[in-house]
């Protein structure tokens, strides 16, 4: 009797197979994936005679899956753009992955993320990892760790210790000609400056040089408080006439509290005033009084008329006249105080650079703006606080004071504003000048080494003392100030230092060498990926998500970096793709479903012949 286990072997082992071939063409977009194929063998043979020589004549049991190998080979690589978190090995090895449970995982997969402390995870969300770097450095020889991207981290600013620039003089300049060098540079708590080379032609071959650096300060204004205050009109009799004032003068008694004076500058927009039953409008707080004066004149109202004396408002109207409601005046509850400088600056000269106004107003109550006077180079604080104030009395702006204490320049008073800032020239130290000589070639001769202590202190933001070095030289020896017959003209500046910096992106680099960059065009080495190899690929144990495990039959994993002991190097913002082959599948696929067919007939068959022997009994 025909055994019904055979061809069911067949429809098993090819139903692994078709499931093998549906994988691979399900993952044929799948970063990293690598197909498999499955193999099969026979099963033990069933003895049921021998021939006439002895021969043993066998049957077949059927069949089995043997194997399903996996084809470790590498997939296309394809680059990604701009996604700096992508990255693909070219050649042999894993990324190693935190299993978060003391085991590790490797993938073939880079598409890498950030978690939102910064550690560099995978696909699945495990933490990618590698080896850690101290200041810039990695130690591959310690233990692997997560690598982790400072993405929340602002980067320490520096201050500049060396600077260098590129400069040609004309040797045909005349005595007192001068050239100008600028260079941008940094305090330690990262403020930038542009300091300024500036030579001056004093003699054939000779030029002087004076490095400045100014300081500019931004205003802080204290808080202002606006008090309103309302004053409603008393009524006098003068022949056929009513009197109504609104008497705003401080001997009046009726200014509100912390009002410092009782003139009636402004009107506020709060004011409601009816004449013999016309209403004055009020276009908008801060109108002059006298232009409130104008308005009631311009009402047309017989016998009426307005004017302002001595902080007295005073509205002139026929017996029948009624005047009602009330002024409202703005009074300066405090001052507004503009503070240049601070605890940490000097503020002993004021630069050429500097572009203050100021807008405060004059006794009638008109807004009025100056701009700060010119100022000369060098001039001292104290001086330009003296020139200030006469600037501000030729304006005929009042009740605002200028003063110079304590390391700062004030300015106070009510109804005050100002624009623009106040430039100061630091303290500097004595090597901020000095003679430079060139020889009949033009080349720089004295002095002959980079000149050092160029130092500025008293920085408006409490920095440390700024130490420069002025780098006349290159590293062959050649100047980077030079003389010859043609215009003067620069060219290059650079220096070492740096603003704070916010966490810009990352980059991995063929060793993998994890690289991040900042906002102030720093980059810092933060740590470095590390990938792992095994003796037998084929004994990994697929886990999912394009991750396997390490077994008895693969052996211990072989970690360390990119490009040495037989690993692959890797490229940045690139993704390995699927190592399946659709043509291939899809030959496979037609065989396995031929050799399913085939199976099921041998069922269908061995069903008839089993029908056919149970009919001979009947």
């Amino acid at each position: 009797m025909p055994s019904f286990s055979i061809p069911v072997s067949g429809l098993d082992a090819d139903s692994t197979a078709l499931n093998t071939i549906a994988n691979n063409l399900s993952n044929m977009n799948t970063t990293g994936f690598k197909s498999q194929a499955t193999s099969f063998s026979d099963l033990l043979y069933q003895e049921i005679g021998s021939t006439g020589s002895g021969n043993e004549i066998q049957v077949g049991s059927g069949v089995q899956v043997a194997t399903n190998t996996t084809n470790f080979t590498s997939g296309s690589l394809s680059s990604t753009g701009c996604t700096n978190d992508d990255v693909a090995i070219n050649g042999s090895g894993f990324f190693v992955l935190d299993n978060n449970n003391g085991s590790q995982l490797y993938t073939r997969d880079g598409a890498f993320t950030l978690g939102s402390t910064g550690t560099l995870q995978s696909a699945g969300g495990q933490a990618v990892m590698g080896y850690s770097a101290t200041n810039g450095v990695v130690n591959t020889s310690g233990a692997l760790t997560d690598i982790t991207i400072p993405t929340t981290t602002v980067m320490a600013p520096s201050a500049t210790t060396t600077f260098s620039v590129t400069q040609t003089l004309n040797s045909g300049a005349s005595i007192g000609d001068t050239a100008t060098s600028p260079v941008k540079v940094y305090d330690s708590q990262g403020k930038s400056y542009e300091a300024t080379v500036t030579y001056t032609k004093t003699g054939t071959n000779q030029w002087s040089y004076s490095v400045t650096m100014p300081d500019t300060l931004n205003s802080t204004p204290a808080t202002a408080a606006t008090v309103t205050d309302t004053v409603t009109p008393t009524s006098t009799v003068s022949g056929a006439n009513t009197i109504s004032k609104f008497n705003f003068d401080s001997s009046s008694g009726t200014l509100p509290t912390g009002a410092t004076s009782g003139t009636l500058a402004t009107v506020d927009g709060g004011t409601t005033l009816s004449i013999g039953g016309t209403s004055v409008t009020i276009p908008a707080a801060g109108e002059s009084v006298s232009a409130l004066a104008g308005q009631i004149n311009g009402l047309g109202i017989t016998g009426v008329s307005a004017s302002v004396s001595g902080g007295v408002l005073s509205v002139t109207s026929p017996t029948a006249t009624t005047v009602t409601s009330s002024v409202k005046q703005d009074v300066a509850g405090a001052t507004v105080s503009y503070d240049f400088g601070s605890s940490g600056s000097t503020l002993s000269t004021v630069n050429t650079g500097t572009n203050l106004t100021l807008t405060g107003l004059t006794a009638t109550g008109a807004s009025a703006t100056i701009t700060a006077p010119t100022v000369t180079s060098g001039e001292s604080v104290a001086t330009y606080a003296t020139a200030l104030t006469s600037a501000l009395s030729n304006a005929g702006i009042v009740g605002v004071t200028v003063n110079n204490a304590g390391g700062k320049l004030s300015i106070t008073g009510a109804n005050l504003s100002t624009s623009g800032s106040v430039i100061q020239d630091p303290v500097a130290s004595s090597a901020t000048t000095g003679t430079l000589s060139f020889d009949s070639n033009g080349n720089l001769t004295s002095p002959a080494t980079n000149v050092s202590g160029l130092t500025f202190s008293g920085l408006s933001d409490g920095a440390a003392t700024l130490d420069l070095n002025w780098n006349l030289f290159g590293t062959t020896g050649t100047s980077a100030v030079t003389q010859t017959a043609s215009t003067s003209t620069t060219g290059s500046a650079t220096q070492n230092g740096y603003a704070s910096g916010q966490y810009n992106g990352l980059s991995v680099n063929s060793s993998g060498v994890v690289t991040a960059s900042f906002s102030n065009n720093q980059n810092e080495i933060v740590g470095q990926l590390a990938l792992a190899t095994v003796s037998n690929q084929e004994g990994l144990q697929a886990e999912g998500s394009t991750n396997y495990a390490t077994t008895t039959a693969s052996g211990n994993a072989a970690i360390g970096v990119a490009g040495a002991g037989g690993r692959g190097t890797l490229e940045d913002s690139t993704l390995e793709g699927s190592n399946v082959d659709i043509s291939s599948e899809f030959s496979s696929l037609i065989v396995a479903q031929r050799a399913f067919e085939a199976n099921s007939k041998a069922v269908t068959t061995f069903d008839t012949v089993t029908q056919e022997a149970i009919g001979m009994i009947h």
